[in-house]
């Protein structure tokens, strides 16, 4: 089955490529096009496919978006933090922009424009689990343990999955001992 749609993916790459070879200003084809390479985990052409959509149709904060996280994925920073602020432009209201924009700035040691960030996300979606579960790390690593502990109950109250996440990260490392910590994310801390 997962064979099935990897290879739809790769035949959808070849639509993409047909058509653009007919209208190489098609967009939409170039965003689709990047999706389905992002999917398949070829982060450059997803940039590169995600780079031309923007370059067609700059107020695209959609491409925008897809541009960063593929950015993020070669770990490309300033890229993906660049591409964040162009789709945040372009539409205020993109959660995943302001959440992705606070994920980069945490990697880069901005921790309280991070946190700004995720506010921003938050304020437009109250209930968004990971920018929740990404203000926990944040808090974490700022060693302000029960905020951390406080965002990390509810991230996992609203997205039980966060709760094997929260096991392997990183940013929790100092509360690995901590049993409010260790009752959240169960056995296995």
């Amino acid at each position: 089955m997962i064979l099935g749609r990897l290879r739809q993916r790769e035949d959808a790459i070849s639509a993409f490529d047909k058509a653009l070879a007919l209208k190489p200003d098609y967009q939409e084809a170039w965003v689709n096009r990047g999706v389905s390479f992002g999917v398949l985990q070829q982060h450059d052409e997803a940039f590169e496919s995600f780079s031309k959509a923007v370059e067609f149709q700059a107020n695209d904060a959609v491409a925008w978006l897809n541009r960063g996280l593929a950015a993020a994925e070669l770990g490309r920073d300033q890229e993906a933090l660049e591409s964040f602020d162009k789709a945040i432009r372009f539409n205020p209201k993109l959660v995943k922009a302001w959440d992705n924009r606070g994920e980069v700035l945490l990697r880069l040691g901005q921790d309280a424009e991070a946190l700004t960030s995720f506010d921003q996300a938050l304020e437009i979606e109250p209930d968004y689990a990971k920018a929740i579960y990404h203000k926990a790390a944040c808090y974490a690593l700022q060693r302000e343990f029960d905020l951390a502990l406080e965002n990390l109950q509810q991230a996992i109250r609203l997205a039980p999955s966060f709760r094997s996440e929260a096991q392997t990260e990183s940013a929790f490392a100092a509360l690995a001992n901590d049993d409010w910590f260790r009752e959240l994310v169960g056995p296995g801390a």
